[in-house]
């Protein structure tokens, strides 16, 4: 703050005239002049017959409880935005983890399909697991004929 140029700012709060040197402007430094007036005339409507210095006074008090009430809603803020941060954080992690899967799966895909088309058939290939090594195809009636058709194209690998 030292080596700030300092401004001196001609006030009047409560009729008591006063010089401050302040690092803000001037239209700054009365607005908060202006609204410590405002909270003294507030505290002595409610209060007609409360002295100017106790007036005063509880108009301190006002403004400090204001002040420490906001500062803990900004303290509040600033954890749940940092909660925020490392929930997206973790999405964007797990997204990229997703993107990178499907990448996988989708190359995986390509080569099961070149297989399929090395091999004849024409079909697309449902999703498959690269655990499965094979896939049987029921028969028409499978309740009366346990008869499968084995398609091993998952089981010969290059």
């Amino acid at each position: 703050m030292e080596d700030q140029k300092k401004n001196r700012i001609k006030i009047d709060i409560a009729g008591t005239k006063f010089t401050v040197l302040s690092v803000e402007g001037e239209e700054y430094t009365r607005s908060v002049a202006d609204r410590l007036n405002e909270e003294i005339s507030t505290v002595r409507r409610s209060a007609p017959g409360l002295s100017l210095s106790s007036a005063v006074m509880l108009a301190a008090l006002n403004l400090c409880d204001n002040l420490t009430k906001a500062q803990e809603d900004s303290d509040r803020l600033r954890v749940q935005v940092k909660e925020y941060l490392s929930e997206a954080t973790r999405y964007r992690s797990d997204f990229e983890e997703a993107l990178r899967e499907n990448e996988k799966l989708r190359k995986d895909m390509e080569t099961y399909r070149k297989r399929l088309g090395d091999k004849g058939l024409n079909s697309d290939p449902a999703p498959v697991s690269p655990a499965v090594k094979t896939v049987r195809r029921s028969s028409a009636n499978e309740a009366e004929d346990d008869e499968f058709e084995n398609l091993s194209f998952l089981s010969d690998k290059k």
